[in-house]
């Protein structure tokens, strides 16, 4: 638990610290990763019945599209509804603690620099190609 967050619900700082996890990791990651790296780094505190739970229940954490199943399930962070729980919840100075807001404005920008780049690419004709590497960002 972090210092500043004294008080705060087991639940709650499950969200934040996968969140936090799916941040590092640019908003995309597979249940069975997000599972193990969670329940290594707090053993006495989560299970990964928890953190899929978690996954399921909250509006920020979504599916995103991959027939790739062999991790589990590919899950995305949205951070227009992580944006709306964390005002909903009153969690604000939290998120701002551990920069949410920040690292989601860098990830938000990461993704519209490598679709621009993409973008660029479509006088070249590959389009299959193109629409591949778009639907690998905006799944």
């Amino acid at each position: 638990m972090k210092k500043n967050e004294v008080g705060f619900p087991l639940t709650e700082a499950l969200v934040f610290d996968i969140v936090d996890y799916l941040l590092d990791k640019g908003g995309y990651a597979f249940s069975n990763e997000i599972s193990y790296h969670i329940v290594d780094a707090n053993p006495r505190r989560y299970t990964s019945r928890e953190v899929v739970g978690i996954l399921r229940n909250r509006p920020m954490f979504q599916h995103a599209q991959n027939s790739d199943r062999r991790s589990g399930i590919k899950w995305r962070l949205n951070l227009i509804s992580l944006e709306d729980y964390l005002n909903q919840k009153g969690y604000n100075d939290r998120a701002e603690n551990r920069g949410f807001y920040e690292r989601g404005r860098d990830l938000k920008e990461e993704h519209i620099n490598k679709t621009a780049e993409i973008v660029r690419k479509l006088g070249s004709g590959e389009v299959e190609d193109i629409y591949e590497e778009l639907s690998m960002i905006w799944v």
